[in-house]
């Protein structure tokens, strides 16, 4: 008399090693694990900080200023209202001059 043989348990086996070999040509055709991709970014941060931290300061005045502009005061735009004193904290908005809506 032969084996007996559950057919459930081997059309389950037989999915899994289809599922398998499936899963082994993908990451052939796709690359790296995901441990490798993890080493591979924490290699390159690491570099990242050391090639940064060999970098020099610009604090001198003459690389600076050939670098960057001099930053230049901004003009306070003139209002038309009347004058704030230093002690008026309001938060009041002027939407018209002292002489009323203009007309067309």
């Amino acid at each position: 008399m032969g084996d007996l043989v559950n057919l459930r348990q081997v059309r389950k086996n037989k999915q899994r090693d289809q599922k398998a070999k499936k899963a082994d040509q993908n990451r052939a055709l796709h690359g790296r694990t995901r441990h490798e991709r993890t080493l591979v970014d924490a290699e390159r941060k690491q570099a990242e900080k050391r090639f940064e931290g060999h970098q020099r300061s610009t604090d001198d005045s003459e690389t600076r200023s050939a670098e960057i502009p001099p930053e230049t005061p901004k003009a306070e735009p003139k209002s038309k209202g009347p004058a704030k004193s230093d002690k008026d904290e309001s938060n009041v908005v002027v939407m018209f001059s002292s002489d009323g809506p203009e007309k067309p």
